[in-house]
């Protein structure tokens, strides 16, 4: 396993990097410097160098070129652990999810820029950041299960209910459709559609969902309900599986960083929805999103029947 260090390192440059082309897809919304580059593709006004680099420029045109070296990381790790764990079902399922959806949301982007303009705009946008997410979460992921194979032990050590994976994969589903919303404020220019009012939304609870006002309350309602059912995790999990150290550990995890979202949601309102506070809003939704996937990962990868503990798969001696 000593062999393959350097593909262990390259893996976390390529996460450090994902992370990267996250947080500047975010600066480049939250700056509205998507048309920085006109509606050229790849290339900014139609040029490999443009003549005039207002700030918008230099940001929507350091996002394409930060995504673009992202994705060789990506495709470079990639074929690199086919090659050497081929063998390894949970590494050629994450790195085909890590160059999947970069590309996918590479090519989304694209099509944002190429069809200025369309009523659809705004939920193709929000989808692009959703699938960036994704792609980040899988190089985690991929990383985290390189080091599992280093080490020579399985992700999972005992048998876990199915009522735990369901509930997990229920979670992260309803996490991405929280994401969703929270995008396409983002994209609606919705985020101080209830100016600085907190909980409600001047005076009214329920506004219509169709102006900023109701599209931002829509994801403060649903970001609300994701750290209550977050709680219920955590509950869930203390009562059946406190004695399974990772469970409880990603549990937790997963309440202190929804925990720490809410609070820098409440910050960005207050704070007129500065770069900065939108920036770790982005952040920590996005290490959160990765911790459930992880649980499900640990959860998942269970036998249905029970397993000895730290029993080795046998193709880490393949790998």
């Amino acid at each position: 396993m000593k062999k393959h260090a350097w593909l262990r390192g390259w893996a976390i440059l390529t996460a450090i990097g994902a992370y990267i082309m996250v947080i500047i897809g975010a600066i480049v919304s939250k700056t509205e410097s998507g048309r920085g580059c006109g509606g050229s593709w790849p290339f900014c006004h139609g040029q490999l160098i443009p003549d005039s680099l207002p700030i918008e420029t230099v940001i929507e045109y350091s996002h394409r070129i930060i995504s673009a070296g992202v994705g060789i990381l990506i495709l470079i790790l990639v074929v690199s652990c086919f090659w050497l764990y081929r063998h390894d079902y949970r590494v050629k399922l994450f790195a085909f999810m890590s160059v999947f959806f970069v590309a996918f949301q590479g090519g989304l982007g694209a099509l944002t820029v190429v069809f200025e303009g369309t009523l659809a705009k705004n939920a193709f946008l929000a989808l692009h950041f959703g699938f960036s997410l994704i792609s980040f979460t899988s190089v985690v992921l991929l990383t985290i299960r390189l080091y599992q194979l280093k080490k020579g032990s399985s992700s999972a050590s005992i048998t876990r209910g199915s009522g735990l994976r369901k509930g997990l994969w229920w979670l992260a589903t309803y996490t991405y459709l929280v994401v969703y919303t929270g995008a396409y404020v983002r994209h609606t220019e919705s985020g101080m559609g209830c100016g600085y009012n907190f909980p409600g939304c001047g005076g009214i609870w329920t506004p219509s969902f169709t102006d900023i006002g109701g599209i931002h309350m829509m994801h403060r309602y649903a970001g609300i309900s994701l750290w209550f059912v977050t709680v219920l995790l955590l509950i869930a999990v203390y009562r059946s599986y406190r004695s399974d150290r990772q469970i409880m550990k990603g549990a937790w995890w997963a309440m202190i960083l929804i925990t720490l979202q809410a609070i820098s949601g409440i910050i960005t309102v207050y704070t007129g929805g500065v770069l900065v506070a939108a920036l770790i809003h982005t952040t920590i939704i996005s290490f959160y999103f990765t911790a459930i996937c992880y649980l499900i990962m640990v959860v998942g990868s269970a036998k249905s029947r029970k397993q000895p503990v730290n029993k080795v798969d046998s193709s880490h001696s393949e790998a």
